[in-house]
Protein backbone atom coordinates (compact mmCIF):
# COMPACT_ATOMS: atom_id res chain seq x y z
CA UNK A 1 0.00 0.00 0.00
CA UNK A 2 1.11 3.41 -0.83
CA UNK A 3 1.27 6.54 1.68
CA UNK A 4 0.42 9.99 0.37
CA UNK A 5 2.93 11.94 1.90
CA UNK A 6 3.14 16.52 1.35
CA UNK A 7 5.91 18.34 1.37
CA UNK A 8 4.80 21.90 2.04
CA UNK A 9 7.31 25.12 2.09
CA UNK A 10 5.93 28.00 4.28
CA UNK A 11 6.90 31.04 6.23
CA UNK A 12 6.75 31.18 10.34
CA UNK A 13 3.36 32.76 10.13
CA UNK A 14 1.90 29.78 7.61
CA UNK A 15 2.84 31.89 4.24
CA UNK A 16 3.29 29.73 0.71
CA UNK A 17 2.71 32.37 -2.28
CA UNK A 18 4.54 31.27 -4.57
CA UNK A 19 4.70 35.19 -5.86
CA UNK A 20 6.37 36.08 -2.73
CA UNK A 21 8.88 33.00 -2.55
CA UNK A 22 11.83 35.70 -3.32
CA UNK A 23 11.26 37.25 0.25
CA UNK A 24 10.07 34.07 2.62
CA UNK A 25 11.93 30.83 0.26
CA UNK A 26 15.01 32.23 -1.36
CA UNK A 27 16.63 33.95 1.15
CA UNK A 28 17.40 30.50 3.19
CA UNK A 29 18.70 28.69 0.70
CA UNK A 30 21.46 26.38 1.52
CA UNK A 31 22.98 23.06 0.23
CA UNK A 32 20.89 21.19 2.75
CA UNK A 33 17.55 22.43 1.86
CA UNK A 34 18.52 21.52 -1.54
CA UNK A 35 19.24 18.12 -0.95
CA UNK A 36 16.52 17.56 1.47
CA UNK A 37 14.03 18.44 -1.15
CA UNK A 38 15.81 16.13 -3.41
CA UNK A 39 15.62 13.35 -1.43
CA UNK A 40 12.08 13.85 -0.69
CA UNK A 41 11.19 13.73 -4.60
CA UNK A 42 13.81 10.60 -5.17
CA UNK A 43 12.05 9.39 -2.53
CA UNK A 44 8.69 8.70 -4.30
CA UNK A 45 7.20 6.55 -6.95
CA UNK A 46 4.40 8.47 -7.84
CA UNK A 47 3.92 12.37 -7.83
CA UNK A 48 0.05 13.75 -6.86
CA UNK A 49 -1.04 17.57 -7.89
CA UNK A 50 -3.27 20.41 -7.99
CA UNK A 51 -4.02 22.16 -10.99
CA UNK A 52 -2.71 25.24 -10.01
CA UNK A 53 0.75 23.86 -9.10
CA UNK A 54 0.88 21.28 -11.70
CA UNK A 55 0.49 24.29 -14.05
CA UNK A 56 3.43 26.14 -12.42
CA UNK A 57 5.48 23.32 -12.65
CA UNK A 58 5.16 21.71 -15.87
CA UNK A 59 6.40 24.41 -18.16
CA UNK A 60 9.68 24.65 -16.22
CA UNK A 61 10.16 20.90 -15.23
CA UNK A 62 8.95 19.15 -18.99
CA UNK A 63 11.99 22.01 -21.02
CA UNK A 64 14.26 20.24 -18.88
CA UNK A 65 16.39 17.40 -21.05
CA UNK A 66 19.51 17.05 -19.17
CA UNK A 67 18.41 16.06 -15.03
CA UNK A 68 19.32 19.73 -14.11
CA UNK A 69 19.29 19.95 -10.57
CA UNK A 70 19.51 15.76 -10.08
CA UNK A 71 15.67 15.88 -10.12
CA UNK A 72 14.55 16.82 -13.52
CA UNK A 73 14.85 13.18 -14.85
CA UNK A 74 12.51 12.11 -12.06
CA UNK A 75 9.96 14.58 -12.07
CA UNK A 76 9.29 14.32 -15.89
CA UNK A 77 9.64 10.72 -15.90
CA UNK A 78 7.87 9.86 -12.20
CA UNK A 79 3.93 9.16 -12.68
CA UNK A 80 1.54 12.08 -12.14
CA UNK A 81 -1.79 12.32 -11.29
CA UNK A 82 -3.30 15.78 -11.34
CA UNK A 83 -6.52 16.29 -9.35
CA UNK A 84 -8.38 18.70 -11.30
CA UNK A 85 -12.22 19.41 -12.19
CA UNK A 86 -11.60 21.57 -15.39
CA UNK A 87 -8.67 20.43 -17.36
CA UNK A 88 -9.38 18.00 -19.69
CA UNK A 89 -5.92 17.40 -21.29
CA UNK A 90 -2.39 17.40 -19.20
CA UNK A 91 0.52 17.69 -21.25
CA UNK A 92 3.41 16.65 -18.46
CA UNK A 93 4.88 13.14 -19.69
CA UNK A 94 3.15 10.42 -17.61
CA UNK A 95 0.07 12.46 -16.06
CA UNK A 96 -3.41 11.05 -15.24
CA UNK A 97 -6.15 13.18 -14.63
CA UNK A 98 -8.39 12.78 -11.41
CA UNK A 99 -11.72 14.80 -11.54
CA UNK A 100 -13.11 17.07 -8.58
CA UNK A 101 -14.24 13.40 -7.14
CA UNK A 102 -10.94 12.11 -6.61
CA UNK A 103 -11.11 11.02 -2.73
CA UNK A 104 -12.23 7.17 -4.27
CA UNK A 105 -9.87 7.33 -7.18
CA UNK A 106 -7.01 8.11 -4.49
CA UNK A 107 -7.97 4.88 -2.11
CA UNK A 108 -7.78 2.48 -4.84
CA UNK A 109 -4.62 4.16 -6.09
CA UNK A 110 -3.15 4.01 -3.24
CA UNK A 111 -4.64 0.32 -2.46
CA UNK A 112 -3.44 -0.87 -5.74
CA UNK A 113 0.59 0.69 -5.60
CA UNK A 114 3.57 0.32 -3.31
CA UNK A 115 6.04 3.54 -3.08
CA UNK A 116 5.15 7.12 -1.56
CA UNK A 117 3.32 9.34 -3.45
CA UNK A 118 4.83 13.20 -3.11
CA UNK A 119 2.34 15.84 -3.20
CA UNK A 120 4.32 19.36 -3.72
CA UNK A 121 2.85 22.32 -2.95
CA UNK A 122 -0.93 21.83 -4.12
CA UNK A 123 -2.29 23.82 -0.94
CA UNK A 124 -6.08 23.42 -1.65
CA UNK A 125 -5.44 19.25 -2.61
CA UNK A 126 -3.27 18.98 0.94
CA UNK A 127 -5.97 20.51 2.32
CA UNK A 128 -8.63 18.18 0.77
CA UNK A 129 -6.79 15.19 1.71
CA UNK A 130 -6.54 16.25 5.25
CA UNK A 131 -9.90 16.17 5.43
CA UNK A 132 -10.46 13.22 3.35
CA UNK A 133 -7.95 11.40 5.81
CA UNK A 134 -6.32 10.39 2.44
CA UNK A 135 -2.92 11.81 3.98
CA UNK A 136 -0.40 9.51 6.07
CA UNK A 137 2.59 12.07 6.16
CA UNK A 138 2.88 16.01 5.86
CA UNK A 139 6.54 17.53 5.83
CA UNK A 140 6.52 21.29 6.80
CA UNK A 141 9.67 23.47 5.85
CA UNK A 142 9.25 26.35 7.92
CA UNK A 143 11.41 29.34 6.95
CA UNK A 144 12.59 31.76 9.80
CA UNK A 145 10.65 34.36 8.35
CA UNK A 146 7.13 36.38 9.61
CA UNK A 147 5.94 37.78 6.14
CA UNK A 148 2.35 38.96 7.70
CA UNK A 149 0.86 39.18 4.13
CA UNK A 150 0.19 36.85 1.46
CA UNK A 151 -1.46 33.33 0.84
CA UNK A 152 -1.76 31.05 3.76
CA UNK A 153 -1.24 27.33 3.67
CA UNK A 154 -4.02 26.27 6.06
CA UNK A 155 -6.95 27.06 5.49
CA UNK A 156 -9.75 28.38 8.36
CA UNK A 157 -11.52 25.36 8.34
CA UNK A 158 -8.81 23.13 8.57
CA UNK A 159 -8.94 20.67 11.48
CA UNK A 160 -6.79 17.40 12.26
CA UNK A 161 -5.03 16.21 14.83
CA UNK A 162 -1.64 15.43 14.48
CA UNK A 163 1.54 13.63 15.59
CA UNK A 164 5.46 15.28 15.53
CA UNK A 165 7.07 12.39 14.09
CA UNK A 166 10.74 14.08 13.33
CA UNK A 167 12.35 17.50 13.16
CA UNK A 168 15.43 17.98 10.97
CA UNK A 169 17.21 21.27 11.36
CA UNK A 170 18.85 22.86 8.26
CA UNK A 171 21.18 25.60 7.66
CA UNK A 172 19.85 29.13 8.45
CA UNK A 173 17.60 28.51 11.17
CA UNK A 174 14.59 26.44 8.52
CA UNK A 175 13.48 23.38 9.99
CA UNK A 176 11.61 20.70 8.23
CA UNK A 177 8.84 19.32 10.85
CA UNK A 178 7.26 16.11 9.71
CA UNK A 179 3.99 15.20 11.03
CA UNK A 180 1.39 12.28 10.91
CA UNK A 181 -2.29 12.51 11.38
CA UNK A 182 -3.24 10.80 15.06
CA UNK A 183 -5.33 7.92 14.94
Amino acid sequence: MSKIIATVWMSLDGIFDASLMAEWFNPYHSDSRAALIARNIQDCSAMLYGRKTYEMLYPYWSSLKNNEMGVADKLNRTPKYLVSATLKAAPWESTTILGKDFAARLREIKADSEGNILVQGSGELVNGLIAEGLLDELKVMIHPCIMGRGQRFFKDNTLSALERKMIKELELGVLEITYAPVG
